[in-house]
């Protein structure tokens, strides 16, 4: 049974699983649902499906995705954002309501559900900057959002535990590993421990004081916070493995805390990952240097 099978269908509405389960979501990045609009999978494979659904209906999917507890999601909801097991993000849109705990969305109006995808050896490109004649190397890669840098984080961080590397994934968002009860459901390799559904830079410090990692793997860095954690790391010994949202260096000097890991040697290489429509994803080092051979 595929991730999406076991994980996301038994969430969404009988008849939408239904169509999704005719179809397949083979070549597909994402499901986008709006209110009294057709459903549509977005994608190399593109497709608009039948089921349209009405505000009731968006209602009663927050529902399910939720799991019928809006006040356990509270966090999420005020962020608009929610990551479900198996790694499948969900990006929310719709109208938010003030309160004593902050605003938060009450009546949702849109779901871009981001579906998680394992591809083994994606990052076969990127390993011959990870890892040297001493080990493992420290790198970030930078793209736009939707380049497919969490698939690549997630493959780069199997490979280098496969090599016997001792990785820690940061996953605040729950997507690198996609954990259910903590525990990964994705392929992050057999020497990876994880730290879910805390903020990054806290369990970048958490990892680093309790289980002595080789390699520290995160997803978008911003802000000084994480900066920090990063720069302590990197103080320790620890490589780190992260990504930045950038499409280039012009851009990531513009993000002055993350680009001032780079001066500071933090990142022995940054990789730019690019991708055009219905294309594959290609690396471009553009700061620091292959090692020869």
């Amino acid at each position: 049974m595929q991730g999406w099978e076991r994980y996301l269908l038994p969430l969404l509405p009988a008849e939408l699983a239904e169509e999704l389960r005719v179809w397949g979501l083979d070549g597909a990045e994402e499901l986008r649902i709006r209110v009294d609009r057709p459903t549509r999978l977005m994608g190399g494979s593109c497709r608009i499906l039948s089921w349209t659904p009405d505000a009731e209906d968006c209602r009663q999917l927050l529902l399910r995705l939720c799991r019928q507890s809006l006040y356990a999601y509270s966090e999420e909801l005020a962020a608009c954002y929610m990551t479900l097991p198996g790694g499948f993000r969900v990006g929310l849109a719709g109208r938010m309501t003030g309160g004593e705990a902050g605003p938060r969305l009450v009546a949702p109006t849109g779901f871009n559900i981001r579906l998680a995808r394992e591809i083994p050896g994606c990052a076969d490109g990127l390993m011959p900057l990870l890892w040297g004649a001493d080990g493992p190397k420290s790198a970030l890669l930078i793209s736009p959002p939707g380049a497919g840098k969490t698939t690549l984080l997630r493959d780069a961080a199997r490979q280098l535990s496969e090599r016997g590397a001792a990785v820690c994934i940061a996953d605040e968002r729950r997507e690198l590993a996609g954990c259910e009860g903590g525990v990964p459901t994705l392929d992050v390799g057999p020497c990876t421990d994880v730290l879910e559904g805390c903020k990054k830079a806290r369990a970048l410090q958490l990892m680093l004081r309790g289980m002595a990692p080789q390699v520290l793997v995160t997803d978008e860095l911003s802000g000084a916070e994480d900066a920090r954690a990063v720069l302590d790391a990197a103080g320790c010994g620890v490589r780190v493995l992260a990504s930045a949202h950038a499409s280039s260096m012009e851009d990531l000097r513009r993000r002055r805390e993350i680009y001032a890991l780079v001066e500071a040697g933090c990142f022995q290489r940054v990789v730019a990952l690019k991708r055009a429509a219905g294309a594959a994803p290609t690396l471009a080092l553009v700061y620091g240097a292959e090692e020869s051979t």
